[in-house]
């Protein structure tokens, strides 16, 4: 309707027109306590939809309660925004208990869509009902932001044995996964995630536990694990961000930076406000560049440039840049923009690791590594790849005994199945002359990488340690045949090959 039409009808109908109006519309239908009472005999029948349309009808003219009421229908059937209005309307109408749930709820919502307001929703229903379970279950999750894990974890244990449920067991693994024990945390969504992982999720915080279990398993290097979950959660409420932010994590974690692309995008299309959108679409097309480096690497060095130039102080981006500098071998330049990223980011682990990393591998300086790599693995305990790598440093900075305790702990982890930290423990071992345990581990690692000249290698030394010369003639063969140069193990092979004995 245009400006003019509007003002033209105005101007047709006389002054206290609009009154009249008024006068004879039908009244609002006035909510009773047999409205409550009828939903639930719908509910009871089977019949969820006819229950929320009653309950829909009756709210404009009732007490929160059927606010609250239509809230917890809607979002058992996921329809998470109309929900999330409905709880919004309960709240003012509201006291103590009701009312803090009603702004629990509304917050959990709000956080899943990663809306500015979830905050204050959560901040209100803490003032509103202090002890309450809801504001328990929001206060926990704040918390556990904040980094008081143990804190966190205490308030949602209160609230499960309060009767929170799901909400209270996602907030559960919110705070343990804060506190750096991700088994645990991994536990407690799984709990909270049963239903959206059977298909039957009836509320926002399945949702928002089935991603932090996405989160748990990306970051103990389970991400193929983690994709199919956030799919579900996706399938459950499309207009999970969180989901999708995740999703995009994933993707860069399972090497498909081109795939996440679309999923930062949709994160940021749909939370304009939400900073941590915005900075993960730079995320992802700092991994685009990254992943053409094997392509394309001084287009990428040039792109990655530019992003440095144009936002200096994002420490990710002096990383990716970084990463170029290390495809080109040029370690000076990366520890240049390495060091200023953990300047910049000493909160985050990923600059720490590649300092360590480059240290370590381009720079041959192990002692220096260390610190970087310990740094790493405080940031993000679960992450299997960091602690292998720092493993591994304690190996080449002569400390077997502490690459053993940390590549025991990372074999250990759940669901582990890589090859590196079984050969970096068999050398641990190895170098610390405990040649049996040596070989246990060479032997996993002799399993998933068969006819492997230098696992080969350390085995025969192995076997060299425990004086078994028939082993060892064994192995030194075939590291020798697979391309092994050693000429320390060559020259043994070459002698007990002639009859002399180790000894």
């Amino acid at each position: 309707m245009t400006p003019l039409l509007v003002l033209s009808l105005l101007l047709t109908f006389p002054a206290g027109a609009d009154d009249q109006a008024k006068k004879k519309a039908p009244d609002k239908p006035q909510a009773t306590p047999g409205h409550l009472a009828q939903a639930e005999e719908k509910l009871a029948a089977g019949d969820l939809d006819g229950a929320i349309e009653i309950l829909k009808k009756a709210a404009s003219g009732a007490g929160g309660d059927v606010s609250l009421r239509l809230g917890q229908l809607l979002e058992r059937r996921l329809d998470l925004d109309t929900a999330a209005d409905a709880y919004q309307a309960a709240a003012p109408k509201l006291s103590g208990a009701a009312k803090g749930e009603a702004l629990g709820r509304l917050a959990l919502i709000l956080e899943l869509r990663a809306l500015p307001e979830a905050p204050a929703a959560a901040a209100e229903a803490a003032a509103s009902d202090p002890e309450g379970t809801w504001p328990s279950v929001v206060r926990a999750r704040t918390l556990a932001r904040e980094g008081k894990g143990q804190e966190a974890a205490a308030l949602a244990q209160k609230a499960q044995a309060a009767g929170g449920g799901v909400a209270a067991a996602a907030a559960l693994g919110f705070a343990q996964e804060a506190s750096g024990d991700p088994a645990a945390a991994e536990a407690a969504y799984r709990e909270a995630a049963a239903g959206l992982l059977a298909g039957t999720a009836t509320e926002s915080a399945q949702v928002t536990a089935g991603i932090g279990l996405a989160r748990v398993l990306r970051k103990t290097n389970r991400a193929a694990e983690a994709e199919p979950v956030l799919l579900k959660a996706l399938q459950a409420a499309p207009g999970a961000v969180e989901a999708y932010k995740e999703l995009a994590r994933v993707k860069l974690a399972l090497n498909r930076a081109e795939e996440a692309v679309g999923d930062a995008a949709t994160a940021a299309a749909l939370a304009e406000s939400d900073p941590d959108a915005q900075r993960l679409a730079l995320e992802v097309a700092v991994a685009k560049a990254v992943a053409s480096l094997a392509t394309t690497p001084d287009l990428a060095l040039q792109d990655l440039t530019k992003l440095r130039d144009q936002k200096p102080d994002l420490a990710f981006v002096r990383v990716g840049l970084a990463r170029a500098y290390v495809a080109k071998r040029q370690a000076e330049a990366a520890l240049t923009e390495l060091r200023k990223a953990v300047e910049l980011a000493p909160q985050e682990g990923e600059a720490h690791y590649q300092l360590g990393y480059v240290l370590l591998v381009l720079k041959r300086d192990a002692a220096s590594a260390l610190p970087a790599l310990e740094k790493a693995v405080a940031a993000e305990p679960g992450n299997t790849e960091y602690r292998t790598w720092l493993g591994a440093a304690a190996i080449e900075a002569k400390q077997p005994d502490r690459a053993v305790a940390e590549l025991t702990k990372v074999v250990e982890a759940p669901g582990y199945r890589k090859l590196e930290a079984w050969v970096y423990l068999g050398q641990a071992h190895l170098n610390a002359k405990r040649y049996k345990e040596a070989l246990a581990a060479l032997e996993k690692a002799n399993a998933q990488a068969p006819d492997n000249a230098a696992i080969e290698a350390f085995t025969a030394w192995a076997y060299f340690g425990l004086k078994d010369s028939k082993s060892f003639l064994a192995w030194a063969a075939k590291a020798k045949a697979h391309g092994h140069k050693e000429q320390t193990l060559l020259d043994y092979l070459a002698r007990i090959e002639k009859g002399e004995a180790i000894k």
